[in-house]
């Protein structure tokens, strides 16, 4: 389950950070907020139901070794599905009314 406290308090922070004069990168900030905020949602999913020990080097690694997997399947078809989409028809058929 998601714990909404954690996702909370990274916005705070973000929105903390964000408001700081001394932050010249806010972009890059908020980007490495969003990269964390992608990573703590989506890695519960990529190793859910294998029996991953997070305690281990040996769990680690495999984890690693599955998101990493799991990131270049999905670049992967985000490519195919834009390659479809460029390819299709998009004018569609012109009938004279």
């Amino acid at each position: 389950m998601i714990n909404w406290w954690l996702i909370a308090a990274l916005v705070i922070v973000s929105l903390i950070i964000v408001k700081a004069r001394h932050i010249k990168h806010k972009f890059f900030v908020v980007l490495f907020v969003l990269l964390i905020l992608f990573f703590y949602l989506t890695l519960p999913r990529v190793i859910q139901g294998r029996d991953v020990n997070l305690q281990s080097f040996d769990g680690i690694v495999l984890t690693i070794r599955l998101y990493s997997a799991w990131l270049v399947h999905g670049f992967g078809n985000l490519k195919e599905i834009t390659g479809n989409a460029v390819a299709m028809d998009w004018i569609g058929n012109q009938s004279s009314g």
